[in-house]
């Protein structure tokens, strides 16, 4: 990448025999070297200079071209989810600070690798702001403050050695620790103008700044872990987020099998364990299982694995549920802020979730084998309790009806689709349905937005996935609402060729809205639309359907026709998640 420059012209000056090369090509081969795959995006301001970079290595560093900043972010940040790797959102500056910040803070917030490339359009025009400077002068938008407010890291390159290095550096940010978003926000005069390669500060291999080793706990935190867990008759695990980007996903089960541990999920956590074994009790919080916030609340000691424990997660700190009072805590986490931030601990285990679970694992192990533990009557204690609160087992998921209830149409996507498919949520209604009723089959299935749990992250989300794993299935689901807010992310699947499933469940409203307005409904209501006529109009597949004896059917057709689709399902507009709340927040005893 680097060139041999003749002659530069400085102040009608010639200095030869300098090595120089842009610094947009720079930037290109550094996301080469640390394997980035994919830049979200639309061409815009000076990114167009990068864009012209990757063109040459495009089989490597695939550019995508989105329909809309915000699908750019949503599918950077669930590929980053789905594969634990950083990919790049890149545009025009005020465009990527106002419309792709949507996908940017749910990714900060959700502990997701990214990277944001974009400039500040500010011409050179040094405190003449042009119409679109987001350089921070007068007349212009001050595109740092917003940065630095939504990211994990940002820095500003003046030049276009600090474009490069800065570039380096935010690779780092976003992977090292808790992952998370990393901005190059640079100058105009940063990213086309040439960079000397031979005065310091020089650019080195990309591969020396992600050589990071994760801390881990120390062996006398485990040791006293480990001796809480084993003597505890009721011990709980909840598996959150962070056991999906750890990949962790093994640990949990193969210690809960070791202890005779109930593991329950947290919203974001969910599939953190097959919700089919049979110490698993699902999901707990606000909208969780009866089952999991049950036996949350019975616990005596209650292992916290990568989860926040968010007002959502403990049902407002709901002392049924959780209560430091009476329980023991432990906490592992990648950030020393996560763990005792919620509720004070009793010990927190800082580092990865997989290295200190396993470390916890083997310590338990040796444990058991010298004093052996009977797991038995742990387990059938976890069995008895989920056969008395009717774990995943309610009468309304089996009521065919026209419209089509809710709980029925979770039933039989769970029942029709391939146990490896591959979900991503919305926000409303239709996300409470999903989590709180699939029963999910195999770990790693379910990506959820809990960040900012904005509408329309689904559909652009879904992209992201497919593209991290193309082999497996991948269906969106979404309400109506979430639907036409991303409803060009279609247009991106047909361009691509990833062939997803979108279901949503249509009632014509924004459902939870509608629901809290009781009698005065006011801008919450949408005329009834055939999402999949639209989508036929675009060439994929669409379906409609109203009747629940019709949706397996139009499910299989969906998927058997190769192509991106749209199964439109009519659903009861009278369900309420209500039930869910209130049911939450007096725990059943038993």
């Amino acid at each position: 990448m680097l060139r041999r420059v003749a002659v530069k012209e400085t102040g009608g000056q010639s200095q030869r025999g300098f090595e120089m090369t842009k610094a947009s090509e720079l930037m290109a081969n550094v996301l080469d070297e640390a394997g980035v795959q994919y830049v979200f995006g639309i061409p815009g301001g000076g990114t167009g200079e990068i864009y012209n970079a990757l063109y040459d290595m495009s089989d490597r560093v695939k550019p995508v071209l989105a329909r809309h900043e915000q699908a750019a972010a949503i599918m950077a940040d669930a590929y980053g989810r789905a594969t634990g790797k950083p990919a790049v959102v890149m545009g025009q500056g005020l465009f990527i600070g106002s419309n792709a910040t949507f996908g940017i803070m749910e990714a900060n917030l959700s502990s997701s690798p990214m990277i944001v490339l974009t400039d500040t359009s500010d011409s050179g025009m040094a405190q003449h702001a042009a119409n679109q400077s987001g350089a921070g002068e007068y007349g212009s938008i001050d595109l740092l403050g917003i940065f630095r407010s939504i990211t994990k890291f940002t820095t500003l390159a003046t030049n276009p050695k600090e474009a490069v290095i800065g570039l380096q550096l935010a690779l780092k940010h976003a992977t090292s620790g808790r992952p998370g978003p990393a901005t190059v926000l640079m100058r105009s005069a940063a990213i086309a103008g040439d960079v000397d390669v031979e005065s310091p500060p020089f650019i080195h291999p990309t591969q020396g700044y992600l050589a990071t080793a994760t801390p881990t706990a120390r062996t006398e935190d485990i040791d006293k872990a480990v001796e809480m867990l084993v003597k505890a008759e009721r011990p709980v695990m909840i598996a959150g987020n962070g056991v999906h980007m750890s990949g962790a996903h093994g640990q949990v089960r193969e210690l809960a099998e070791t202890l005779g541990m109930a593991v329950a999920t947290s919203y974001k956590g969910k599939s953190s364990i097959p919700e089919t074994h049979p110490l698993a009790v699902g999901m707990v919080g606000v909208y969780g299982r009866p089952t999991a916030n049950a036996t949350v609340g019975d616990a005596d000691v209650v292992l916290v694995v990568g989860a926040k424990l968010t007002p959502q997660d403990t049902v407002g700190e709901n002392p049924a549920v959780f209560d430091p009072k009476r329980q023991t805590i432990i906490q592992i986490d990648i950030d020393e802020r996560n763990a005792g931030w919620t509720f004070p601990i009793d010990i927190g285990l800082v580092g990865d979730a997989g290295e200190i679970l396993q470390k916890i694992q083997d310590a338990s192990a040796e444990v058991v084998e010298s004093s052996p533990v009977d797991t038995n009557p742990k387990a059938a204690r976890i069995s008895e309790r989920k056969r008395s609160l009717g774990y995943y087992d309610d009468p309304v998921l089996l009521q065919d009806s026209s419209p089509v209830m809710p709980q029925r149409l979770v039933r039989i996507l769970q029942e029709t689709v391939d146990p490896s498919t591959l979900f991503t949520l919305d926000a409303g209604n239709n996300r409470v349905w999903m989590a709180h009723y699939f029963q999910s089959q195999s770990h790693k299935t379910f990506y959820a937005p809990g960040g900012t749990a904005g509408m329309g992250w689904s559909l652009p989300a879904a992209l992201g996935v497919k593209l991290a794993y193309p082999d497996k299935p991948v269906v969106g689901v979404t309400g109506d609402g979430g639907f036409m807010m991303s409803v060009h992310a279609i247009n991106t699947a047909l361009q691509y060729d990833l062939p997803v499933v979108y279901v949503v469940l249509n009632d014509s409203a924004l459902g939870m809205v509608k629901n809290h307005q009781g009698d005065r409904r006011i801008v919450s209501e949408f005329i009834e639309t055939d999402h999949g006529a639209l989508a036929r109009s675009m060439g994929a597949f669409g379906i409609q359907v109203n009747d629940s004896k019709d949706l397996a059917g139009a499910l299989r057709e969906a998927f058997a026709s190769g192509k991106p689709s749209v199964v439109d399902v009519i659903v009861e507009r009278s369900a309420s998640i209500d039930d869910l709340r209130a049911s939450a927040r007096r725990p059943t005893e038993t």
